[in-house]
């Protein structure tokens, strides 16, 4: 009886099981979540605060034009 090693097979089933393919797409992942988030994080308060600045100018020029509408009491304003 002789005993047959199945090499191909086991170089293959090697192959695929490479751990550091599994390692690259890990370090991948962080270096993306390091990356990703403080850049989103950034985008989004940057539109926040572009936002609150609208608004905040809208308001104001809301007030000056409320101010200059009204009707002037006893000759002061």
């Amino acid at each position: 009886m002789a005993l047959t090693i199945p090499v191909e097979r086991i170089s293959q089933e090697a192959r695929r099981r490479d751990v550091r393919a599994g390692l690259r797409r890990l370090a991948r992942l962080l270096v993306t979540l390091l990356v990703g988030i403080p850049y989103v994080l950034g985008w989004t308060v940057s539109k926040v605060w572009l936002g609150l600045t609208i608004a905040w100018v809208a308001a104001g020029e809301g007030w000056r034009d409320a101010a200059r509408s009204r009707p002037v009491k006893g000759g002061r304003r």
